[in-house]
């Protein structure tokens, strides 16, 4: 968690991807470290002021401040016109065999679910009494902004979960916004464009998190406005989140740290538990991701 030793571990080279600890040997402090989650790290002061600047400039400067923030934060300068994906990049982007067969099992499973929630969701009504007709109508919202992460590692798992449901429902207009890979190069995950290709969704911008939020949420010159912005994120992102909603934005439930406990003990495959483990580890160092176990050789 930021400010304690571990935390100035990560900023400063790799660590062990798991710690050790025994509760038996562990002092009190020690232990209250442990289960304290730091929430007061998640929406600071300092950080609320940070993203109201990102979000007052995009506002202001549309797609100009979503080019400076890339150019702050991400070390990618980028002109308006390189935002969106290409058609060459969504038409050539590849990723290995099984990960591509992974992506068409996953996007059937989900397509297959959402589908059945739409036909569980089918209009009704009933007249309660003479003259007043009572029920509900569905229909799809008329667009959508997705925002799938990138940087710690890949997350087409995040594209089709949000692009399989808005599809399914048939909104108009779905937009997917994601941060370009860390390298420098302001390249989009090769695996994010393949899930955008197999679902059919074209309009992809290479942006920073926070100003891609807001971007979504005011609409830019080559971003359009959308009614929704949904997507797990930094803490960061998050709070832009949060912050497009004063301006009428409707955006998902606030995604805070992971907190997850593997209980197991030596007659377990330690190959799942530890897959288990590392498939939340992997949203952030803010997380708590826990193994507990009686068995020293086990863990």
């Amino acid at each position: 968690y930021p400010g304690r030793p571990e935390a100035d571990e990560i900023a400063s080279g790799p660590m062990p991807v798991m710690r050790r600890m025994t509760w038996a040997a562990m002092s009190e402090d020690e232990r209250r470290a442990l289960c304290d989650r730091g929430l007061t790290a998640i929406f600071d002061a300092d950080l609320k002021a940070s993203i109201g600047r990102i979000i007052d400039d995009v506002r202001a400067n549309g797609d100009e401040a979503v080019c400076r923030a890339l150019r702050d934060f991400d070390r990618v300068d980028l002109e308006p016109h390189q935002l969106r994906a290409t058609a060459d990049e969504l038409e050539q982007a590849a990723v290995s065999p099984e990960v591509d067969a992974a992506i068409d099992d996953a996007i059937a499973h989900l397509r297959a679910f959402n589908e059945q929630l739409m036909e569980r969701a089918a209009d009704w009504s009933f007249v309660s009494e003479p003259g007043l007709t009572v029920g509900e109508k569905v229909t799809p919202i008329s667009s959508a902004g997705l925002f799938v992460p990138s940087g710690k590692a890949s997350y087409p798992s995040v594209a089709y979960q949000l692009g399989v449901p808005a599809k399914v429902a048939g909104v108009p207009t779905v937009a997917l916004v994601v941060p370009p890979m860390p390298d420098g190069s302001g390249r989009i995950d090769p695996a994010v464009l393949v899930v955008c290709r197999k679902l059919g969704i074209t309009d992809v911008f290479r942006v920073n998190g926070p100003a891609g939020v807001a971007a979504l949420g005011f609409g830019t010159a080559t971003i359009p406005q959308v009614r929704k912005i949904v997507g797990p994120g930094s803490p960061p992102v998050a709070c832009a989140q949060v912050e497009m909603q004063r301006y009428g934005v409707a955006t998902m439930m606030i995604l805070g740290p992971t907190e997850s406990i593997v209980l197991a003990d030596d007659t377990v495959d330690p190959r799942l538990a530890a897959a288990d483990l590392l498939n939340e580890a992997e949203h952030g160092t803010d997380s708590a991701v826990l193994l507990l176990t009686p068995s020293g050789r086990f863990a």
